[in-house]
């Protein structure tokens, strides 16, 4: 549990050490409400159909995912949504509980929780950013065996994390 709350507070801290980066990307596309620095080394892809987009580790243990949502984004429908998104995970405990944040431009809600995926301890942070009259954007950060990452995973979660920025934010 110790290494999981670690783990937890580097996505959500300031991140001192720079990291090279894989490249500047925006989300969505169109209009975008958020953009982010994917840290060097790591892949995007982003799902022709929808837009989606998946950014991973190289090991893939890693990944995270943002697509748009049709529907104005507040406490209550991301409250509503928590327990199915919850679902991926077997044994889903919260590990942090849904709040709202605003920082850089951008305004969410985001809610942790620890479990397993696969029989491996996993973590997920699930995040629903505000995006405007009927638009939010869903996303969520994946970790497999949390505890066991490397320094430098760690290291680029944090920076990632720091990166995001509301799309009109320098």
């Amino acid at each position: 549990m110790k290494n999981t709350l670690r783990l937890a507070l580097a996505l959500l801290a300031t991140s001192f050490l720079p990291l090279a980066s894989a490249g500047e990307g925006t989300f969505p596309a169109k209009d975008p409400v958020l953009k982010y620095v994917a840290p060097e080394k790591w892949t995007t892809e982003v799902d022709k159909k929808d837009g989606s987009v998946s950014i991973n580790s190289p090991d893939g243990r890693v990944s995270v995912n943002f697509g748009e949502v049709p529907s104005e984004a507040s406490m209550e429908l991301f409250q509503q949504m928590l327990p199915e998104m919850a679902k991926v995970l077997t044994d889903a405990t919260i590990a942090d509980k849904a709040k709202e944040h605003t920082e850089d431009g951008l305004t969410g809600f985001t809610a942790t929780y620890i479990g397993k995926i696969d029989d491996k301890p996993a973590m997920v942070i699930f995040v629903l950013f505000k995006g405007g009259k009927d638009r939010a954007i869903l996303g969520n950060v994946v970790v497999s065996d949390p505890s066991t990452l490397e320094k430098g995973v760690d290291e680029a979660i944090g920076a990632f994390m720091k990166s995001m920025k509301g799309a009109s934010q320098k």
